[in-house]
């Protein structure tokens, strides 16, 4: 299992009792893991992007280029980061891996099949909300494939996040059943993110090279989000399993199999 895997994995399982909050955040574990999106040139540019307070970096590379994958292992040696790239194949998987990479986020029309076969490399699909040649048939295929997330861009932006967009994001999770990564603006705020936690996104990506304090702000808001209610508002309960590791009676609403 990726450690991407796992820290997706523990943002969902954990039970939220008694102090809670204090014991999450002592333990390291975000209530939704930010993600910083960078990519190589501007990872080159400034190595100081290394060192964001995030959980984790993504950074969008050329795969084929090997000296731009080497510099992205060496500017993040001990850190925990993915590739994000177009096209992977079992060849560009294990070069990434040598480099440090725990996980790829690719598209999946000339990927390679092969890449799914790799237990310790994170494979996460990345899917466009609203792209027409995305078919329903196919976004349900995926959750037979053993792939560990899927990064959802929407394409008209999350933000202001209205109700009609949380019903797209739902449907979409409901649909793929993966951990969920959700492109997102720095400009998020907490209420925004305390909502996106309570309906099971386990990720967040978020653009670092021109976000500033923004993004340790968004860390600290992770970090004091309020503990999560139940749907009959009168407690708490236990967060839903991510999608890569059962269903939640959220997703058997959505399910017309």
């Amino acid at each position: 299992m990726s450690r991407l895997t796992d820290l997706l994995d523990k943002t969902q399982t954990a039970s939220p009792g008694i102090g809670f909050a204090a014991s999450r955040q002592s333990a390291g574990i975000p209530a939704i893991a930010l993600i910083g999106r960078v990519t190589a040139a501007e990872l080159a540019e400034n190595s100081g992007l290394a060192d964001s307070p995030t959980d984790a970096l993504l950074v969008t590379l050329d795969p084929s280029d090997s000296s731009a994958v080497s510099r992205a292992g060496e500017a993040l040696q001990d850190k925990l980061w993915g590739a994000r790239v177009g096209i992977a194949s079992a060849e560009v998987a294990s070069s990434l891996k040598e480099a440090g990479c725990d996980f790829i986020v690719f598209d999946p029309e000339d990927t390679s099949a092969a890449l799914l076969n790799d237990d310790d490399l994170g494979s996460v699909i990345a899917v466009d909300f609203e792209d027409p040649e995305f078919a329903e048939d196919e976004a349900k295929a995926i959750r037979t494939l053993d792939i560990d997330g899927a990064l959802l861009t929407p394409q008209d932006g999350l933000l202001p996040l209205t109700v009609k967009k949380l019903l797209g994001v739902q449907a979409m999770r409901a649909t793929v059943r993966k951990r969920t990564i959700l492109t997102a603006p720095a400009e998020l705020g907490k209420s925004e993110l305390e909502t996106l936690r309570n309906v099971g996104v386990t990720g967040i990506a978020v653009n670092i090279a021109d976000a500033g304090s923004e993004i340790q702000r968004i860390k600290d808001d992770i970090a004091n989000l309020p503990r999560r209610r139940s749907q009959s508002g009168r407690g708490t309960s236990s967060p839903s399993v991510g999608f890569g590791s059962g269903s939640s009676s959220a997703d058997e609403d959505y399910d017309d199999e």
